[in-house]
């Protein structure tokens, strides 16, 4: 048995600490929580577009495995792992977990930068809608998502990679993480650059990670006719209107590469954490604030609000 500190969204908009005693059982491990990534997702439910307060959030984990159950035998205590655990509970200082949900961390990694969840979707975002050589693809959306599957994309012999945003600062990252191009999307010539860039064809490939309609059907209409492929990569809470004719006159393929269109969320987790030692992801430069877990309330503020230039946060329990 450990106490263990927890964040709970108490109402919408409001976060407190509580604590609890937590138990594991002969099959489990227990987990000391060090880093957990904060999430759009998770601000989802703080903002009180989805969910019904009181409940808990994290599901971004990383920690060091402190204790394991007497059947447990390809885990031992002292390491360092991640993975897909203690769902919408991890803002925590202790988790319990399955063997089975726990990927181990690099040796070279740090931990904060080792977020198997976020990465897994890249994984399944970048494998949704693959470019083939001389590909021109446009991602829609350069925060924390948009610039990992750029990432992904680069050295993927596209013949571009058109990076868009409507933040400078965020445009020059993708520049130093490989964009061939940024346009910011205010710019009134946006879709004369679009097709300047690739030649009057259009885009062959979109990924939209923004998760808003206006951004998503500007997006659109940079589609080369002909079954291009579009991916709805983003979250897409709140009820919007989109004007099908952007993708159907275009005779589009839509993908929506979230979690469930994975076929094996632990392969996904495999390749992107592969991928992560392999120096794939720029995390340096994306994962850009820490949060002491009794500041969280200010780590959903900042996030939110995009502010002091936040990419990505960690909670730090």
């Amino acid at each position: 048995m450990v106490t263990s500190r927890y964040a709970e969204l108490v109402k919408v908009g409001r976060i407190e600490i509580k604590e609890e005693s937590l138990a594991w059982n002969d099959n489990q491990v227990l987990i000391r929580v060090t880093h957990c990534g904060l999430c759009q997702y998770d601000g989802a439910y703080f903002q009180g577009i989805i969910g019904t307060p009181p409940l808990r959030l994290g599901h971004e984990p990383v920690g060091i495995v402190e204790a394991v159950g007497r059947n447990v035998t390809d885990v031992t205590v002292g390491e360092r792992v991640t993975g897909l655990f203690a769902h919408l509970s991890a803002f925590a200082t202790y988790v319990v977990a399955e063997p089975h949900e726990l990927i181990r961390v690099p040796a070279h990694i740090p931990s904060e930068h080792a977020l198997a969840e976020p990465l897994k979707c890249i994984a399944t975002i970048v494998r949704s809608a693959p470019p083939e050589l001389g590909d021109h693809v446009l991602i829609m959306g350069c925060g924390f998502m948009g610039l990992l599957t750029l990432a992904g994309l680069v050295g993927k012999t596209p013949a571009s990679l058109i990076a868009v945003d409507i933040l400078d600062n965020r445009l020059q990252l993708a520049q130093e993480i490989g964009a061939t191009h940024t346009l910011n999307a205010t710019a009134p010539d946006f879709l004369k650059n679009v097709q300047d860039i690739t030649g009057g064809r259009g885009a062959d490939i979109v990924f939209e990670v923004t998760g808003n309609a206006t951004a998503a059907e500007l997006a659109a209409q940079t589609l080369r006719p002909h079954r291009a492929k579009y991916a709805f990569a983003g979250w897409y809470g709140r009820p919007a209107q989109y004007t099908f004719r952007n993708w159907t006159t275009k005779g589009a393929q839509i993908v929506t590469p979230h979690p469930k269109y994975s076929l094996d969320p632990a392969d996904d987790m495999r390749r992107a954490m592969e991928a992560l030692e392999r120096g794939v992801f720029p995390m340096e430069k994306v994962v850009t604030h820490s949060f002491p877990l009794d500041e969280i309330q200010h780590g959903f503020e900042t996030m939110l609000n995009a502010s002091d230039g936040y990419i990505k946060g960690v909670i730090t329990p």
